[in-house]
């Protein structure tokens, strides 16, 4: 993970704020919908694994205990 999932959540309300101040042309705005969509999915998707490697990890220690 090379981008900490913190700056990954700024850049998408970076995203969203340029699209909420309705000053960028519809265009652009279509592209940056896109593109905070595509972060939005591929967040959700790091943190279901990080969801996963918890779980296993915790599962793993209960059994050592």
């Amino acid at each position: 993970m090379s981008i900490k999932i913190s700056q990954k959540i700024k850049e998408i309300d970076e995203i969203l704020a340029d699209i909420e101040s309705g000053a960028i042309p519809l265009e652009e705005t279509v592209e940056k919908y896109k593109e905070a969509i595509s972060k939005a999915e591929a967040l959700e998707s790091e943190l279901n694994s990080l969801e996963n490697e918890i779980e296993v990890l915790s599962k793993n220690f209960a059994q050592e205990e």
